[in-house]
């Protein structure tokens, strides 16, 4: 369901369009967007109860703080190897006030031969590693976490995926930014890396900004040459046109040919899973995403197993049931389903929500896990 009076909100925030009348729903959506600090600008101007108001002074103050804190963190990073920083204050910049774009980890990428030496400097440095996985190695200091980059994309064809961390690591500079529409190419890459499993307005207001400030008519071309390396032009035209519909970005002729359709379903979407899908925590959530993976045995054994070893206790304390999580998970997914009271309605409502949602991303040509993932092993990109 479109939320107008969160949109209007929003368009009210950023464009000063219309006016904002604001309630304890529309600010609880707000929060859940990761977006509370866009209105800090126009809080004075925006209708809502006086108590209200000082909640969300409160919660804009904390926010400034983290970011202070952030950007003091980030200019003292004690690595002395190339690297560019990508999203967090890279998609900031775009922003009116960049200090208002709620910031989460710091993540970087050096070159390939790198990594080692910019992970050993910070580990000797105080950060303490939380979570190596393939993509990345993960540390944290002074409340703080840095995202060390093995791999960059999340794309399911090995190629783009190669195309497009090369072209990161090759536009590694001094000023640890990366030339405008490379930034573009990872902001949009962060939406399709999020999206299957919710994505909220914060990564789309990202977008939002970067095409205003970098995407008029005539710089669409140079910028389509690149973005079609790695299959998501499509989700460029539908993002952007979606912006302009419901957030108020000025039109644009490039995005014209988006169906109008898919642009009312992605915001739908968006709507309604939060950031990164912080909403998307009911039963009904829970089997739609279940469905999702079905559509491979592979990627539906992955599902089980991975949320298996999550919610097992005894797998996660004893190793001789890690191999049977998936066991345990199947059996957790059947009895919370079946359950509800209207189980088998609902569960097929379910299934059919699950299949519109797969064919939009199929026609958006976004990552969906069915369709494998790529992972860096041994100096190349594999699809497993």
């Amino acid at each position: 369901m479109i939320n107008n009076e969160l949109l209007g909100a929003i368009q009210f925030a950023i464009w000063g369009k219309g006016q904002a009348s604001v309630d304890q729903h529309v600010f609880d959506e707000i929060k859940k967007h990761t977006i509370t600090s866009l209105f800090a600008p126009c809080l004075s101007n925006c209708e809502l109860p006086a108590e209200l108001k000082e909640k969300w002074k409160r919660s804009i103050l904390q926010q400034v703080s983290y970011y202070t804190h952030y950007k003091y963190e980030q200019s003292h990073l004690p690595i002395t190897v190339p690297y560019v920083i990508l999203k967090g204050s890279s998609a900031a910049q775009y922003y009116p006030n960049p200090e208002y774009r709620s910031m989460g980890d710091i993540d970087i990428m050096t070159h390939r031969e790198d990594y080692d030496i910019a992970c050993k400097q910070l580990i000797e440095n105080g950060y303490q590693v939380i979570n190596d996985i393939y993509k990345e190695t993960s540390l944290i200091k002074n409340g703080i976490s840095i995202d060390l980059h093995r791999q960059f994309a999340s794309l399911n064809n090995p190629d783009y995926v190669k195309y497009l961390d090369d072209l990161i690591i090759q536009n590694i500079n001094p000023s640890h930014v990366l030339p405008d529409p490379i930034n573009g190419l990872v902001l949009l890459e962060h939406i399709n890396q999020h999206l299957e499993d919710g994505i909220g307005l914060r990564q789309i207001i990202d977008w939002m900004m970067f095409v205003d400030k970098c995407l008029p008519d005539e710089k669409w071309p140079e910028f389509y040459e690149l973005v079609k390396n790695i299959g998501l032009e499509k989700l460029a035209v539908v993002s952007t046109r979606m912006c302009e519909l419901y957030l108020g970005l000025p039109t644009r002729k490039w995005s014209a040919s988006a169906e109008i359709d898919q642009c009312a379903q992605l915001m739908e979407y968006v709507l309604a899973c939060g950031n990164f899908g912080n909403k998307k925590n009911s039963d009904a959530d829970i089997s739609e995403t279940a469905f999702t993976y079905t559509r491979t045995p592979k990627a539906w054994f992955r599902l089980l197993q991975k949320q298996g070893l999550i919610n097992w206790k005894l797998a996660q304390k004893y190793k001789i049931f890690k191999p049977f999580a998936w066991i345990y998970q199947l059996i957790r997914y059947a009895s919370r389903g079946l359950k509800r009271d209207q189980a088998l309605y609902k569960i097929k409502e379910e299934y059919v929500s699950a299949k519109k949602k797969m064919a939009l991303f199929d026609a958006l040509g976004v990552k969906t896990a069915s369709k494998g993932i790529v992972v860096y092993k041994n100096g190349k990109y594999v699809k497993e």
